[in-house]
């Protein structure tokens, strides 16, 4: 039987792990006559895989009229398109909705659905349309209408599952759900949600009389609490997020329901949406908000959560937002689900800023480095809006690698060297875990700020500012631009010092109860905590709660805001945005301000129960390149420290590793040449060759990794774009990054070489300065080409 599942991290088809690169093209956007050629592009650019929405509005332009065998229009006819898929040998992965977004009008809802049923259309908290016009999602008319959608579609889907012998391999539950209300700062009201609010409420809490307690409101009903609340009253602001992410679980969970009844039962994908647009240029910022939004959906059964990924322009300044987006991502899935971008920037929508094809380059292999095992770039394949269909015109060029009209773009090469990487070695790195050095805290309740009411804007605004500034911009950038490798863990969960031996929490004077506990056991348990840049005092609703200060004897302090300085060992005049001012402590000291004579501890390192804590309240970002000295010197205070290391500050260094076999990517996110030599500890890698790469670009070079028997590559630092290997015969197909690259095989039995190669005591080194391919087999041949 044929089989389609998630195991250990990674996607396992018939039995056989697979690396899934992909592109989306949208059939509907291309003349038919020329899908084959656009298929055939994807192919010859080492993709295995093709995404496509599959529009609502686009296949039933009026009620109960559904084309999708093109009857109406030969771009309607979704048949011939999975035929074609199929004879290519692709994988495909289908996105019906309801909801597509995809630069469409209505997002990919019909038109007539919403004139027709108003009803079913959000509300604002004043009973209005919601600015967007997105729906209620669990209206029951809503629903209804989607049910008779999804049962068009799957007729023709069905069929053509992985399971049943055909293509389709993944299917995507709606689209960015949640996205609409963040991107307006507007929540839902309509009746029918509200209603499931009340339902919520009643089953959570039991009595009106336990809600008024819980919130210190004097509700005469659920009903009553609830249009307080809509009146402007925050009291129930934090219960409101909550209830949302469970209904917006329920909601895919019902659109899951649908498809399985229809007959699939390959597995689901869960979007999540969040990189937002600053004028020109995009940020990782708010993406764990689309992680918050969707927290409840996280763990669905048989369900990937995949991210969209659309950083703008990548360089040295935000190559972090990428890191943090997977490992937040990483951190609330389910550990059987592989890091998968269902939308991985190869394009954008507007043509600024403009992206180069190190832009796809360096996308791609950071992501891959920090543990992603399967991408769908979007858009790979350009296209035209047909009849009026587009939310932005006609065009849909998007600076895909493929435009419009079939042509492959600059970047189509980068994308085809990288597909050849990924063929090649795919499978291998599958299996080859990220190598970390230390944990960080994700907090999805730090994130709960999807929609922020005039009530809470002043608690809310300081939080938002604090996790960009102090946590994601600030300790969390340092750590990556200092080669300090992490994983991140969901601070909801339970956290073990077995699994976890060291853990950065963020913390604002809030925190919840729970976890202040969790963090207490944690440390008693033997685990080391860093806690920045302050130490939590109150709940979640502003009440005291001091459990973590007491119960670790954390001391008393003041927050001293504002621009100012703190020595730590080894360094003087460290700029902070802000610290803490210690009055009692019992630790040793690891900041301290000292100006006008003056000497207050602003960080200090003390033990507690079996383990340790370093309170570290400064807030502190890379404002200044002197600050990742600064952060390795406070992180080995605790044991914490890189293991991979260049003499060149500006290289970023990520290992992937399964037992002695290393993946290691090399990354120059500046627009100029860097180089050094690498280190492991102590220990000089590659014969102590300096590594030189050009302006912004990446590489990925190999350790000890077997290739037939009695012969295995020691060491490569010249990229891998072909490896086929029987027992007697081998070919390697090699392109070096910089000036050159070396390829050093250690080679046993009768594996030997020719006199153009320099022989090595246990094999062969080859310096390679262009692409070349090189044949061994056990005769004693080697031939290069």
């Amino acid at each position: 039987m044929k089989t389609v599942k998630v195991e250990k991290g990674r996607f396992v088809i018939d039995g056989e792990e697979t690396f899934l690169y992909g592109g989306e093209l949208h059939y509907f956007r291309v003349p038919r006559a020329e899908w084959e050629q656009r298929l055939d592009l994807l192919k010859e650019a080492g993709c295995n895989l093709v995404g496509t929405y599959v529009p609502w509005l686009w296949h039933e332009k009026e009620e109960g009229r559904v084309d999708l065998t093109g009857d109406t229009r030969e771009e309607r006819d979704l048949r011939a398109f999975l035929e074609l898929v199929e004879k290519k040998g692709l994988y495909a992965f289908l996105r019906p909705g309801p909801y597509v977004m995809a630069e469409l009008r209505e997002q990919g809802i019909p038109e007539w659905l919403l004139d027709r049923y108003p009803e079913i259309i959000a509300r604002t908290a004043d009973g209005k349309e919601h600015p967007t016009r997105v729906v209620a999602y669990q209206h029951p008319v809503f629903l209804e209408k989607v049910r008779r959608w999804y049962r068009e579609v799957n007729r023709i889907v069905a069929p053509f599952q992985w399971t049943e012998g055909g293509p389709v391999i993944l299917y995507q539950l709606c689209n960015e759900v949640g996205m609409l209300h963040w991107v307006s700062n507007t929540s839902d009201f309509n009746s029918a949600t509200l209603s499931r609010f009340e339902a919520y409420l009643e089953e959570t809490f039991g009595s009106v009389d336990a809600l008024n307690e819980r919130f210190g409101v004097a509700a005469s009903s659920f009903s009553n609490g609830i249009e307080t609340f809509q009146k402007g009253d925050p009291s129930l602001s934090i219960e409101w997020k909550r209830f949302w992410r469970i209904y917006i679980r329920d909601y895919l969970e019902e659109l899951r329901r649908f498809a399985e009844a229809d007959g699939i039962r390959v597995p689901f994908v869960v979007n999540v949406h969040g990189f937002k647009d600053y004028s020109i240029y995009s940020r990782g910022t708010d993406y764990p908000i689309g992680l918050s939004q969707l927290y409840g959906a996280a763990r669905m059964d048989r369900t990937v959560l995949a991210g969209d990924f659309y950083p703008g322009r990548i360089g040295y300044d935000n190559y972090h937002d990428l890191v943090l987006a997977s490992a937040f991502t990483r951190a609330v899935s389910d550990q059987e689900q592989p890091l998968f971008s269902a939308e991985f920037q190869s394009g954008r929508l507007a043509d600024r800023p403009r992206l180069v094809p190190q832009d796809l380059d360096l996308n791609t292999r950071t992501c891959v480095a920090h543990g992603m095992n399967a991408l769908n770039y979007y858009m790979f394949i350009a296209g035209e809006n047909y009849e009026d269909i587009g939310l932005f015109g006609r065009r849909h060029e998007w600076q895909a690698p493929v435009d419009s009209k079939g042509r492959p773009r600059e970047h189509y090469a980068t994308a085809r060297h990288l597909g050849r990487v990924f063929r090649a070695l795919g499978k291998r790195l599958l299996s080859a875990e990220k190598v970390v050095d230390t944990h960080v805290g994700f907090l999805p309740d730090d994130y709960m700020t999807e929609v922020i009411n005039e009530g809470e804007r002043a608690r809310l605004g300081e939080l938002a500012a604090k996790r960009e500034h102090f946590a994601f911009e600030g300790i969390l950038r340092l750590l990556v631009a200092a080669n300090i490798s992490f994983d991140a863990v969901d601070l909801l969960r339970p956290v073990s010092p077995d699994e976890v031996p060291s853990l950065w929490v963020f913390s604002t004077e809030y925190m919840d109860p729970a976890l202040q506990e969790r963090l207490v056991q944690y440390v008693q348990d033997g685990g080391k905590l860093v806690l920045y840049p302050e130490i939590p005092t109150k709940d979640l609703k502003g009440n005291p709660c001091r459990v973590l200060a007491d119960q670790l004897d954390l001391g008393e302090w003041e927050r001293v805001s504002g621009n100012d300085t703190v020595d730590v060992p080894g360094m003087d005049s460290v700029a902070v945005k802000q610290r803490l001012r210690f009055t009692r402590h019992d630790g040793e000291e690891l900041a301290v301000h000292t100006r006008h004579g003056k000497r207050e501890t602003a960080a200090y390192h003390k033990k507690a129960g079996a383990g340790e804590v370093l309170v570290l309240g400064i807030a502190i970002g890379q404002d200044f390149q002197y600050q990742l000295d600064v952060i390795r010197i406070l992180a080995e205070r605790i044991g914490i420290r890189s293991r991979l290391k260049a003499e060149d500050p500006y290289l970023s260094l990520v290992e992937r590793r399964k037992e002695s076999e290393s993946f290691l990517f090399v990354h120059n996110y500046d627009e100029v040449e860097h180089g050094s030599v690498l280190y492991e500890g102590e220990k000089a890698l590659f014969d102590g060759e300096k590594i030189v790469l050009p302006p912004r670009s990446g590489a990925m070079f190999l350790r000890n990794i077997p290739v037939a028997p009695g012969l295995s590559i020691q060491y490569s630092t010249a990229e891998i774009t072909r490896l086929e290997a029987v027992p007697d015969k081998v070919e390697l197909s090699l392109c070096p990054v910089g000036p050159k690259g070396v390829l050093k095989l250690k080679m046993e039995a009768d594996w030997k070489t020719d006199g153009d190669a320099r022989p090595t005591p246990d094999g062969l080194r080859l310096e390679i300065r262009e692409p070349l391919t090189i044949t061994l087999s056990l005769d004693g041949a080697v031939q290069r080409t």
